[in-house]
């Protein structure tokens, strides 16, 4: 009689073990459902160019990081800018316009503006 109602039991046990996997199963495929269609709108929000505030964060990240990864390839501020002591000081040797731009990295129109504010010693 002992062994009949250990074996009920057992029997119990596995029937209730069957009945969580199948409702957890369940559970799963109707998570997996959501999922998937909310990865659809999404899909399809893309398509149509509407964004979520989530999405126009990372646009914006994204552009920032962008800005930062420019101003590091640029190069030093002192070897970007152009030299005007050094243009001066030829301009008052009597160094030309073109000298000026090349040695210098001045427009033309700058050169010229130097050549007039600080003319040639004689």
């Amino acid at each position: 009689m002992g062994l009949e109602i250990a074996l009920g039991v057992l029997l119990l046990i596995a029937l209730a073990q069957c009945a969580v996997l199948v409702a957890l199963w369940r559970q799963s495929r109707r998570q997996h459902d959501a999922m998937r269609s909310a990865l659809e709108r999404f899909a399809l929000q893309a398509l149509h160019g509407s964004t979520d505030v989530p999405t126009s964060m990372l646009v914006t990240a994204l552009s920032q990081l962008e800005r930062r990864i420019a101003m590091l390839e640029l190069p030093p501020a002192a070897a970007a800018r152009p030299s005007y002591e050094l243009a001066q000081q030829l301009a008052r040797e009597g160094a030309d316009a073109s000298q000026l731009v090349e040695r210098c990295g001045l427009s033309r129109d700058e050169a010229n503006l130097i050549l007039q504010m600080h003319p040639a010693a004689r």
